[in-house]
């Protein structure tokens, strides 16, 4: 049983213990004042402050302006926000302007369905509805922007579809039209028949499971070997049947080995011999086949064939030798469609073949595609009912061989996630032949984080020749062409789009579709002396919405400053940017740089390429609204997604998500699991424990206390010495952008460092303690706090923030904002207190510290102590031999302070076999442990004072009487308690 004497006494002398008080709230209470000012107040501070500073600048990547935000913006913006804050502790003004992408095809959609009741909308009114749409998305994904404490130039963001930045935009195209970059021609594009409009290679995603129904078709050729004719037939495979209209030659290549097979169904077939074996497995599946003859590709090439479905009666077609044909795949023999393949086309090209595409606007084949009977195929989707009609068509005519369902990668439209086809169609096209080789150069000088972004990048870069950049559609930055009505030639100078910019300026974007017909000022003075104004039409297309974006780094620009800006210092995305925005910046930005005469030396639009993966459910799922694992950020910051606490969601604010985020190494796909928002919370709420405390227990502290390291008890000089070392490496990890590491290091520092052991042995000094010796606890605790501060705040801004507002006032008197320290002049500092000989040492004292604990837990479990205070420690080293007498002097250096380090009442140090009398004690227990090679045992053992009824130390006299008398006190307690006033002297 409890005894009441004991409680009676502890009520008696706790007027003398000074308690921490803090009015810091253990749990985070929603103060949209502490959002204003670790944000806007911030940024507006640093840009005025910091004028003369080295500025650091982030290049916005602009998120699309369409519908909610999800996880993965949180993911992107807060790693752009903790990069910008982290330079911002450097002494850095910060220049990070946010902007939005507000051109393209998923607003115009949008636009369209909202005005579906209305026939006869025209480009103009689509662009009021879809300017409507993107106004109104950017005021909702702004304000959730600001909700994850996001400091930028929100009042300055920039927007795509703002005049001014389409000016810019163009004026990027008018330099590389000057250039000769840009031309227009008819060849193949990737062309989505559910948005109606050509694709970049950016704009494509790719299926591992599409399936078509692939073929086996043949061609009548009469070959001419060695003076004799033979009647045989080529045998092509195709996974595209529907392109078979379109065919304009088939090629083979001239170094493989073909045979003429003799089968019993088809006839007399022509394939490359390594590719029998599959052509009987697949195309004539058990038929005897003999093989007639051979023949080397080179004898084929020159020969010509007959297309007797879709060709009556024309002109025979030639074979010719490609170096893309294989054997890997099919017979050897391939059917050149040059309207539906780049790899046809550029061959038929070469040998004067046009190319020819009988499909329209919406994926269907028009009356060209089968001419002597166009109702068979016209209107047909080629790639449903159409492709099939194809092979209808070639069996009824006794030319198919078989068919086989084929599954395959294939190219799908990144929007509406339906496949696309490639068709030829007149498009405008930026030449990067001139401009590959001086963006590859350019990103030796980048760094890239993670390292393999440089190898991805690249490889997009090298494999794009060119980029078709105009878009069929009406939202979007026009490409101002002129075309002649009665030619349909293009016109487009560097003069024209100059002129056409100048009216934009005047009349805005819109009069590009709004104005008459006919209206003159579009037309350039120096074509008005070529044509009547009503000779010529403005064109329809508008550019890819990657030149709108990718020419934002125009947004660093001073207008009329220069022509081009200086890179800047971050550029920070998702990695499917290597395809997207970072190429098209990259091109344009060494597009731009090479209509520079003076520019010799080319740069990347970024010094800095920091990359991001995706978030996934715990499962490593994609997330979708469909499977029904979709995660929103404010599930995050109200907690919603956790287990309640106490009856309530465990809230933890914006901060929690921008910890989620910070812990996550997002050079990989991030999974969001329970688990991992448990434990951000988990270390949330330390933090704010461990503030607690120190804004308590500091909340009275005086100063000014300024004490070298030598002038410090042994704890405080542990505790500064790790708190230099881990604000040291804290800052490395960040400025490596390794903020998952940095967590880690914060979290461990938290841990081990300070609750688990210097806490731990300070709470007795103040506590219990007056003077010097409580006010250094207090000045080591207000370091720590400020070096914590400094660690977190790029991370938890508001509970930084909220701390501030909580401090005491010698802080916020005599030290400056948390959020506005430079850190790096804090770390210097904290050089001081760097203790080569007590880092080395600290590791005896952890393991001796283990080896106690132990013992003490066998002792606690045989009833015989309860707390650590309730035992005394002898040390004993057991040998006398190797580095015994370094571990001696490693404790003699700290003799005085053992029982504080490992908070007991006394710790005695014997080398050898220790005195007789220790073994007196009613109960002992034991621990052995080595420090280099030197045996050493642990004793804990029952102390012969009196337990000290204020401070629960057992250094109290026996038998002093009364326990709540001074003389019941231990020597240090009755000296605290005479110079205490009296008012807390105790009875």
């Amino acid at each position: 049983m409890p005894n009441p004497t004991r409680k009676l006494l502890s009520s008696a002398w706790a007027s003398t213990v000074l308690l921490p008080k803090s009015s810091f709230p253990p749990r985070a209470l929603p103060n949209t004042s502490y959002l204003a000012r670790c944000t806007d107040d911030l940024y507006e501070w640093q840009r005025s402050a910091r004028k003369s500073a080295t500025p650091f600048v982030l290049h916005d990547g602009p998120p699309f302006a369409n519908g909610p935000l999800h996880v993965g913006h949180a993911v992107n913006k807060i790693l752009k926000d903790i990069t910008c804050r982290f330079e911002l502790s450097r002494g850095k003004r910060v220049q990070y302007v946010p902007g939005w992408d507000c051109h393209g095809l998923p607003i115009e959609i949008k636009a369209l369905e909202k005005q579906r009741s209305n026939a006869s909308i025209d480009p103009v009114q689509i662009r009021h509805a879809a300017s409507l749409l993107a106004s109104q998305a950017i005021v909702e994904q702004r304000n959730s922007f600001r909700q994850w404490g996001i400091m930028a130039d929100w009042d300055n963001a920039w927007k795509t579809m703002d005049l001014d930045s389409e000016l810019r935009q163009l004026d990027v195209f008018k330099s590389m039209v000057k250039a000769g970059f840009i031309n227009r021609r008819f060849k193949p594009v990737h062309w989505s028949p559910s948005s109606r409009t050509a694709l970049a290679e950016a704009e494509l995603e790719y299926r591992e499971d599409h399936r078509s129904t692939a073929a086996y078709v043949k061609y009548p050729i009469e070959l001419h070997l060695g003076g004799k004719s033979l009647n045989v037939h080529a045998l092509v495979w195709t996974t595209t049947p529907w392109t078979l209209p379109a065919n304009r030659a088939i090629a083979v290549h001239a170094d493989l080995e073909y045979c003429i097979i003799d089968s019993p169904n088809h006839g007399r077939l022509l394939a490359a011999r390594s590719t029998l074996e599959d052509v009987f497995k697949v195309a004539l599946v058990g038929e005897e086949y003999s093989i007639v003859d051979s023949l080397m590709g080179k004898d084929l090439v020159g020969q010509t064939y007959h297309d007797p479905v879709f060709n009556v009666g024309g002109s025979p077609r030639p074979i010719l030798h490609a170096t893309f044909v294989s054997d890997s795949t099919g017979t050897g023999l391939v059917h050149l469609a040059p309207g539906h393949g780049m790899e046809d086309y550029e061959l038929c090209l070469h040998h004067g073949i046009s190319a020819f595409a009988p499909v329209n606007d919406f994926g269907h084949f028009t009356s060209l595609a089968l001419p002597t009977d166009p109702s068979v195929l016209e209107g047909k989707s080629v790639l449903d009912e159409g492709s099939q009609a194809v092979l209808e068509l070639i069996r009824t005519k006794g030319l198919l061989v078989n068919t086989h369902e084929y599954t395959h990668k294939y190219a799908y439209d990144w929007r509406s996630k339906l496949p696309v086809i490639q068709r030829a169609t007149e498009q405008w096209f930026a030449d990067l032949g001139r401009i590959q080789t001086s963006a590859l150069e350019s990103l030796n000088d980048v760094k890239f984080m993670p390292s393999s972004g440089k190898e991805r990048l690249e490889t997009f870069i090298k494999h794009r020749r060119e980029w078709c950049i105009s878009r069929q559609r009406a939202w979007g930055v026009p490409i101002p062409a002129l075309y002649h009505r009665e030619s349909g030639k293009a016109i487009l100078t560097a003069e024209s789009v100059d002129h056409i910019m100048a009216v934009i300026k005047d009349r805005g974007t819109d009069a590009w579709w709004s104005d008459a017909e006919h209206d003159p000022r579009w037309v350039a003075p120096t074509l008005r002396s070529q044509f009547d104004p009503s000779e010529l039409r403005r064109g329809r297309d508008t550019m890819d919405v990657w030149f709108d974006s990718g020419t934002s780094w125009t947004q660093m620009m001073k207008p009329g400053v220069n022509t081009i800006c200086a890179p800047a210092d971050v550029y920070l995305e998702g990695t499917d940017q290597h395809r997207g925005w970072f190429q098209s910046s990259l091109l344009t930005y060494i597009a731009r740089q090479l209509t520079e005469s003076e520019v010799h030396d080319f740069k990347a639009p970024f010094k800095t390429l920091i990359t991001h993966g995706f978030v996934l459910d715990e499962e490593g799922r994609k997330m979708s609204k469909s499977i029904g694992n979709v995660t929103s950020p404010t599930e995050i910051m109200n907690g919603s997604r956790l287990p309640l606490v106490r009856g309530r969601a465990d809230a933890m604010g914006p901060d929690a998500l921008r910890l989620w985020v910070a812990s996550s190494d997002y050079t990989s796909d991030i999974k969001l699991s329970v688990e991992a928002l448990k434990s951000t919370n988990v270390a949330l709420a330390k933090y704010r424990t461990l503030f607690k405390f120190m804004l308590g227990a500091t909340q009275d502290f005086t100063g000014p206390m300024v004490v070298g390291k030598s002038g410090l008890q042994t704890n405080h000089r542990i505790a500064l010495c790790q708190l230099q070392h881990v604000s040291d490496r804290t800052f490395d990890l960040y400025q490596r952008h390794e903020y998952n590491k940095a967590v880690s290091e914060i979290n461990r520092y938290v841990a081990r460092d300070l609750s688990s052991f210097y806490l731990e042995t300070v709470k007795d000094c103040l506590y219990l303690e007056q003077g010097e010796s409580r006010a250094q606890a207090q000045l080591t605790l207000t370091v720590i706090l400020q070096g914590l501060q400094s660690m977190l705040g790029p991370i938890t801004p508001l509970l930084v923030e909220e701390t501030w507002a909580h401090a005491p006032k010698y802080i916020t008197c005599k030290h400056p904002h948390p959020l506005r320290t430079r850190w790096d002049i804090q770390r210097k500092y904290l050089q001081q207190f760097n203790d080569t000989q007590l880092m080395m040492d600290l590791p005896a004292i952890h393991g001796t510290l283990a080896a106690i604990q132990k013992a003490s837990e066998r002792a606690r479990a045989r009833k015989h102590m309860g707390g650590s205070l309730d035992c005394y420690v002898m040390l004993q080293v057991e040998t006398t031999h190797g580095e015994w007498q370094t571990v001696g002097d490693c404790f003699d250096r700290y003799l005085s302070d053992l029982a504080t380090l490992f908070v007991v009442s006394k710790v005695d140090v014997h080398v050898g076999q220790p005195p007789l009398y220790y073994w007196k004690a009613e109960w002992m227990e034991s621990e052995s442990f080595e420090i280099d090679g030197v045996k050493l045992r642990a004793y804990v053992y029952q102390p012969d004072q009196a337990k000290c009824p204020r401070c629960w130390r057992y250094l109290a006299p026996v038998g002093s009487g009364d326990e709540d008398r001074e003389e019941a006190l231990c020597q240090r307690c009755r000296s605290v308690v005479k110079h205490l006033p009296q008012a807390h002297a105790g009875p």
